[in-house]
């Protein structure tokens, strides 16, 4: 009989027997059902279908802001600004009102404000804050981590500065509408920080181009001869 043992030994196995078992597959499709998708086929077609359902605008004007609110009342759409998304592409900061979006309009420009505060508040300040950047630059440039020369046109970056994103931004926090009598106060120093520094703008930057050259000369060298005591 097919099987069995002869003289205690098995019998050799058969050519069917001797072909690997096909493996089955993972997914199982039953008639009148969709095949289960994997967590990653699914983040990504919902990162596909949100980039295609949505569009995303800045706002930081009034006329942005109504422009936002004639395109959701005609159209029905939903739009905001867009900050950071999840994994799967799902926009995590949306504004449906026209509240809210002005809400982080006027904190926007509050955070940029705050970056450069220095600019509007007193001119010694300003001047205190301009000569630490410097530093900062001047070190960089010797560490070869800055790509251009800051001792080049100090002097009349500043004014470019102000007048290409200082003024302008003060002038956002003034329209805000929010800070009732002291709207005027960002836009004020901010002018008046600008007119001294073009009368007075040139001297300093000479001063402190002298000054933290030197100041950064010193250093190295109380720092070498420290390197220099520590090894005797």
């Amino acid at each position: 009989k097919q099987g069995e043992v002869v003289g205690g030994e098995p019998p050799p196995p058969t050519q069917q027997q001797q072909q690997p078992r096909a493996r089955m597959p993972n997914r199982r499709t039953v008639p009148g059902r969709r095949p289960r998708r994997s967590s990653r086929e699914i983040q990504s077609q919902e990162l596909r279908a949100s980039l295609t359902r949505r569009r995303f605008t800045m706002f930081t004007t009034d006329a942005a802001a109504e422009e936002f609110e004639k395109e959701r009342n005609n159209r029905g759409r939903r739009l905001g600004i867009r900050t950071s998304m999840d994994f799967s592409g799902m926009l995590l900061d949306a504004y449906r009102t026209m509240d809210q979006l002005q809400q982080h309009a006027v904190l926007e420009t509050m955070m940029n404000v705050a970056d450069v505060a220095h600019t509007m508040q007193s001119f010694s300040t300003f001047c205190k804050w301009n000569r630490r950047l410097y530093k900062e630059f001047y070190v960089a440039r010797l560490n070869e981590r800055l790509s251009f020369d800051p001792e080049e046109n100090w002097y009349e970056n500043q004014i470019g500065f102000f007048n290409h994103y200082i003024l302008p931004l003060a002038g956002k926090m003034k329209s805000c509408g929010v800070f009732g009598t002291t709207e005027n106060v960002f836009e004020y120093f901010a002018m008046e920080n600008k007119k001294r520094w073009i009368e007075e703008g040139e001297v300093i930057s000479e001063e402190i181009i002298r000054d933290i050259k030197e100041e950064v000369e010193r250093e190295q060298r109380l720092a070498d001869g420290t390197l220099s005591n520590g090894c005797h």
